[in-house]
């Protein structure tokens, strides 16, 4: 009879055993990749020519499968090619919200010949996109959206305003929610449409942040033409188009992803002329985005590397990323398998783990900084990059969706707890927005 210790170590075992094989897999991939660039990294190559190569290779979303234009390997490959590219000193694959959230939402619920016409460009960084989701009055409540879609013949015309849109003013093509039906509930008249930004009737007006950035942006749309064939996943049915895109941005952002890109994709972005290896010189404006690495780096400059108290922050941040890591694997794995809710729920708790990576990152840049690290501008600190990061990981509990939001569908659709009252969630729209009530609604 096997006692609890034998358990215990057969447990340890197997898991030490798994962890040596997902290095070694990890390794040989490493591998393949540095013999792949050694054939084909060409720094004479424009920027643009480079990421079409590297696009037809199948390393910018190693990921998907081959048909989809990716290697058919497991999601954290994407890190490890990422880095590999950096390593080699070679210009790494093209990023960009396009590739974390329009690229697997059109690959999900597209035609083939939406799929034909808008993922390849997505993967080879010609196209770069952004979110037009929130609007002033739809926050958390997006379903609660009013920016309109009204058929005329063969293409929609759209009015209406978004807001906290990411990256707009770098975009070509939104992902844009507008509600296509008033007279049905209000998660039922949603449609999903993908929007060519530069066009007239579409007005694009940075805001300013508290880091002295302006990477928000609102959205005004006057009589914007979307033509009918990139309305995605069907009319009247955008709230699962928005649940499959928000379910890869929260398992993105949950795993570490570099959805951010650099150098940015798109035409906007101003190196797809460039040569490749004059590109990969570049190095992003100091700014939000906090690494492992980084704070090893800053913790050893500042002598602070044997310090117990910043040693045992920095193995906590090293714990929570690696778990990030395994719960978007868990998350595509349970998707896959046909569990959307719980595949939901686990991009859920990826965000919300997220959102304690920023501010635990950003709380220990400072802690090893000190008062100095809240100073700005080039004499600062690190040119005042953890001040601005501490400022910006505030953000890290909105976008995305609220931290308070990923709360309540980890309770409803996870742990069984009841739904919070919406009487209105059946009644159409039409009749919420004024205000009217039904005769049995009196009683």
């Amino acid at each position: 009879m096997s006692t609890a210790a034998d358990d215990a170590n057969d447990a340890t075992a197997a898991a030490t055993a798994a962890a040596a094989a997902d290095e070694g897999s990890q390794g040989g991939l490493r591998a393949e990749v540095e013999a792949w660039l050694a054939e084909h990294w060409d720094p004479e190559l424009s920027v643009e020519q480079w990421w079409r190569l590297v696009a037809a290779a199948g390393w910018v979303a190693p990921h998907l499968t081959v048909e989809q234009g990716g290697r058919g390997l497991p999601q954290r490959a994407g890190r490890t090619v990422r880095a590999t590219f950096a390593a080699f000193g070679a210009l790494q694959p093209p990023g960009g919200l396009g590739l974390l959230m329009a690229a697997p939402t059109i690959l999900t619920l597209g035609t083939p010949e939406q799929i034909a016409r808008h993922v390849p460009p997505i993967l080879e960084g010609r196209l770069g996109w952004c979110q037009l989701f929130s609007e002033p009055g739809a926050g958390s409540d997006l379903a609660g959206l009013t920016t309109r879609a009204e058929r005329d013949g063969d293409r929609w015309i759209i009015n209406g305003q978004k807001v906290w849109s990411s990256q707009a003013r770098e975009a070509d093509y939104g992902m844009l929610l507008a509600r296509t039906d008033f007279d049905v509930p209000k998660h039922a008249g949603i449609s999903w449409f993908a929007l060519k930004l530069d066009q007239p009737g579409v007005t694009i007006r940075p805001l300013r942040e508290m880091t002295g950035d302006a990477v928000f942006n609102e959205v005004f749309l006057d009589n914007a033409v979307v033509p009918a064939d990139d309305l995605v996943g069907g009319a009247g049915n955008g709230w699962m188009a928005a649940n499959t895109t928000l379910h890869f941005e929260r398992t993105g952002i949950g795993a570490g992803g570099a959805h951010a890109g650099f150098p940015p994709p798109g035409p906007k972005g101003g190196v797809l002329g460039l040569k490749a290896g004059d590109a990969a010189r570049l190095r992003p404006p100091e700014g939000m985005v906090v690494t492992f690495a980084d704070l090893v780096e800053l913790a050893r400059e500042h002598g602070r590397a044997d310090d117990p108290a910043i040693r045992e922050k920095l193995a906590r941040l090293h714990c929570y990323l690696q778990v990030g890591q395994w719960n978007a694997v868990r998350a595509k794995a349970e998707a896959a398998g046909g569990d959307a809710a719980a595949g939901a729920s686990i991009a859920s708790t990826g965000k919300i783990a997220q959102t304690r990576i920023t501010k635990l990152s950003a709380e220990i840049g400072l802690d090893i900084l000190g008062a100095g690290g809240l100073l700005a501008g080039p004499d600062a600190a690190a040119s005042g990059k953890f001040a601005k990061a501490f400022l910006f990981a505030r953000a890290s509990s909105i976008y995305g969706g609220t931290d308070e939001i990923q709360r309540n569908i980890v309770a409803e659709r996870t742990l069984g707890l009841p739904r919070e009252p919406s009487p209105d969630r059946k009644r159409p729209y039409r009749e919420v927005l004024h205000g009217l009530t039904r005769r049995d609604d009196t009683s």
